[in-house]
């Protein structure tokens, strides 16, 4: 099947019908008769379509005789992978950019579409030089998200925590195209022969930048290799691992984990506990639990005991039970953009964000319930903003005062220390930490 082909339907399905972008990669590239650099071609026009969605749909407006809200959505999808291409894929010639989206057009929604998917595209080329917008001194906000191909409540958020060079670097690196990071699963082999195994497969590698147990592998699909099959790996962001590694969980401890899906952080909890100890692990959906019990056997975790209960409750069998508590609390998901680029297509209003502080501060809340005197709770999100960490930890010490932020130095590596705020917590970020962009924040109940 066209390669072009396959890229049209996943956009479909994920623009249109609303699926979520891995899942519907699966589902079409889990296929052997597509080769590993077909489905890097497919994923380089999906990702890159999906991630400068809203500067393609600029020009678009622009080059269309047609309003875009009037344009037909499979057109329109025609449309962005065909300028996508011309615009950022320059190993594709112009002309198979423009070809192959006619064809599409052709066979997808008929002959008169092809026309106006020809002369849209073609328009670009001739006046691509003429397109002028907005300047950064009239409308900075509209100018930004032009750039850099970003909906305008993601770039307020940014410009609402930081300056303009400092957003312009964070949106920049979230559209970079990061490494993929692998944890060591120390449970089944030592870094020792993990490495005399790749280098007998004669495979290329480095170590991690702030984890010992971090590598960054040269293959090509991570989760179809034998080493991932057999539980020796799993697929993680450094940055997540600093996570547990502040949490800092001793073989013997009693850990909860209260948003554990899909459980990366609950396993490397795991490890750090050599197994010993116990792990509750809460998820409020089944399907999720079930993710995570398959990741645990696959890694040879056996210490977790995984359920569904909704975190923003508290579940009074744990009242008074943990030494840790991991509250890794649902966000706006801005830093792992790098990885997850369907995150632009969302559309946040002051209503949704106001109801997803809530949940995050009732998580923080219940999940403060279950930690001993002298225990921990640390509360984590993959997002980037005041809005959703600092503020609501902030919340959260003013109505809780038997707790203070903890010192989180001494468990990170030495070249992330002196990015701990003056608070005591960290935000890592893509452009100055090569990690996907984590807050992290410990709490220490008083003794």
């Amino acid at each position: 099947m066209n390669q072009r082909n396959i890229a049209f339907k996943i956009l479909y399905e994920i623009l249109v019908k609303k699926g979520y972008s891995n899942i519907v990669l699966n589902k079409y590239l889990n296929n052997d008769g597509i080769e590993d650099v077909e489905k890097s071609f497919i994923k380089e026009i999906v990702f890159g379509t999906i991630e400068r969605k809203y500067t393609l749909d600029r020009i678009i407006d622009y080059c269309s005789t047609k309003d875009i809200k009037k344009i037909d959505d499979k057109v329109l999808i025609m449309l962005e992978m065909g300028l996508f291409q011309l615009m950022y894929m320059d190993k594709v010639p112009d002309y198979a950019a423009i070809n192959e989206s006619v064809n599409l057009t052709k066979e997808h929604v008929g002959k008169y579409a092809s026309k106006f998917v020809n002369a849209v595209l073609r328009s670009y080329l001739r006046n691509s030089m003429k397109i002028k917008f907005l300047q950064p001194n009239e409308n900075l906000i509209e100018y930004l998200s032009f750039k850099y191909s970003f909906p305008e409540w993601i770039v307020k958020r940014l410009l609402n925590n930081y300056d303009r060079d400092a957003t312009e670097s964070i949106l920049e690196s979230l559209n970079g195209k990061p490494e993929i990071s692998i944890r060591l699963n120390t449970l089944k082999i030592d870094g020792k022969n993990f490495e005399k195994k790749l280098n007998d497969r004669g495979l290329k590698y480095k170590k991690g930048m702030y984890n010992n147990d971090a590598y960054y592998i040269d293959l090509k699909n991570i989760t179809n290799d034998e080493i991932y099959k057999e539980g020796l790996i799993q697929v993680q962001d450094e940055g997540a691992m600093i996570i547990s590694r502040v949490l800092s969980p001793k073989p013997g401890d009693m850990v909860i984990d209260v948003c554990s899906a899909p459980g990366g952080k609950t396993t490397h909890l795991s490890q750090l506990m050599n197994n010993k100890g116990k792990i509750v692990a809460f998820d409020v959906y089944e399907h999720k639990i079930d993710l995570i019990k398959r990741n645990c056997r696959r890694l040879g975790v056996d210490n977790v005991d995984a359920f569904v209960f909704d975190s923003t409750k508290v579940n009074s069998e744990y009242i008074d039970k943990a030494d840790k508590v991991l509250a890794d609390v649902p966000c706006s998901g801005i830093g792992i953009i790098r990885k997850k680029p369907d995150i632009k297509l969302k559309n946040y209003t002051k209503k949704d964000f106001d109801e997803l502080n809530n949940i995050q501060y009732r998580i923080l809340s219940s999940s403060s319930k279950y930690v001993k005197k002298g225990g921990y709770i640390l509360y984590s999100t993959c997002t980037i903003g005041k809005e959703e960490n600092i503020n609501i930890v902030d919340k959260f010490l003013n109505e809780n005062k038997e707790f203070k932020i903890a010192d989180i130095r001494p468990f990170l590596p030495q070249n992330l220390v002196h990015f701990v705020d003056d608070k005591g917590c960290i935000q890592l970020l893509p452009n100055l930490n090569n990690t996907d962009g984590f807050f992290i924040c410990k709490l220490q109940r008083n003794i």
